[in-house]
């Protein structure tokens, strides 16, 4: 028996081997089948029984309604489940946005200890109905907060938090003891505001300094191909912002220690991943960032976001969904999504997005499409 499906396999498989095929998954990926082709209590159903509802619905090509229970033990949605449903029953598969790339886990952690030392911690807010957590900005760990704590200041996700933790097992899991702030806020103090969002405006002021200009609320590209830490234009705009009254945020994937230690000096938010970390790591620090900039505009807040060479940042984006999503898809959307974030509005508030990118990356079909012929040339 097996949990997974080759697609590929499937799709071009004739009737015989798609049953045969059915016949073979485990009982898990059954079950879940089952339940979204609208069979009734799957989990009370042996294994062949399931396999023939299955193939019924198979045959005909008339799946009833999906019937999702509410009650017993929660529904485990497993890998590929919508594109089997969408190939054995002709249903379309989930439309992917946003939402969709960015899931969260939000499972309980397992609490094996209650760690002695202290550590200091920091990162964007992922709220769920279960539990909250953010990914420590430093050394990438998982940080839990209590659910009191979130709802006692109605904390939602993208909310930048600080404060220490203790650590509660051996997978690097930490949980909150206390918060110090809230977006640069003391923790005490802090009260959520709504926010009455302004309407958005052509971006037409400039911020001067040297020989550049930035449009504020704009869509700003620097073409560089040297390391940040010599490019001495680049150096010139980042200390720039550090004198500029609006939320600073850094966004550098893949960097080399010499960037990271320049960066680690200015008065930014600094989301970062060191050399060859990894995709997720890099796919984690993108999210965060846009949940952090979505919240910071809500709450009508002046926010810079500079990207280090985005092209990088593409490419790593696209190596976490390499298996699964040839056609990039699911990047574009990351993509897209953090630079329509760059917005000018009535009341004088704006999200202003700086990006580098290399010579080389000028004739990337996506960041021609999606970014380059949308920007300012700095």
């Amino acid at each position: 028996m097996k949990e997974t499906l080759n697609l590929e396999e499937f799709n071009n498989a004739d009737m015989q081997k798609k049953i045969e095929i059915v016949r073979s998954l485990g009982i898990y990926e059954l079950r879940g089948l089952a339940r979204v082709l609208g069979i009734k209590s799957p989990t009370t159903k042996v294994r062949e029984e399931l396999i023939e509802n299955i193939l019924v619905t198979l045959v005909k090509g008339k799946p009833t309604e999906p019937q999702m229970s509410k009650k017993g033990r929660p529904y485990k949605k497993l890998a590929h489940l919508d594109n089997i449903v969408s190939m054995i029953a002709n249903q379309p598969t989930t439309e992917v946005n946003f939402e969709t790339v960015a899931e969260f886990n939000q499972e309980l952690p397992v609490f094996s200890y209650k760690g002695e030392e202290l550590a200091e911690v920091s990162g964007v807010l992922r709220y769920g109905n279960i539990s909250s957590y953010f990914i420590d900005l430093k050394n990438g760990q998982h940080v839990f907060v209590s659910q009191e704590l979130v709802k006692s200041k109605h904390l939602e996700t993208g909310d930048y938090i600080q404060g220490t933790a203790f650590k509660i097992n051996d997978n690097d899991q930490f949980f909150v003891k206390e918060l110090t702030f809230v977006n640069n806020v003391a923790f005490k103090d802090y009260v959520a505001k709504q926010y009455p969002h302004a309407d958005q405006v052509l971006p037409s002021e400039f911020m001067h300094w040297d020989r550049f200009k930035i449009l504020k609320g704009g869509r700003n590209i620097f073409i560089s191909d040297d390391p940040l830490y010599i490019d001495n234009s680049l150096k010139t705009i980042l200390s720039f912002l550090e004198n500029e009254n609006s939320i600073n945020i850094f966004l550098g994937l893949d960097l080399c220690f010499e960037d990271q230690m320049f960066v680690s000096s200015k008065n930014v938010v600094q989301f970062s991943s060191q050399y060859l970390s990894g995709s997720i790591d890099g796919f984690n620090r993108v999210l965060d960032v846009i949940n952090m900039l979505t919240r910071q505009a809500s709450q009508g807040k002046n926010v810079i976001l500079f990207v280090y060479d985005i092209g990088l940042v593409l490419s790593i984006i696209d190596q976490k969904f390499a298996s699964e999503d040839k056609s990039g898809i699911q990047s574009r959307i990351l993509l897209k999504k953090l630079v329509s974030l760059a917005e000018a509005n009535r009341d004088g508030s704006s999200t202003t997005l700086i990006a580098t990118i290399r010579k080389d990356d000028l004739e990337n079909q996506i960041l021609k499409n999606d970014l380059i012929r949308i920007s300012v040339k700095i």
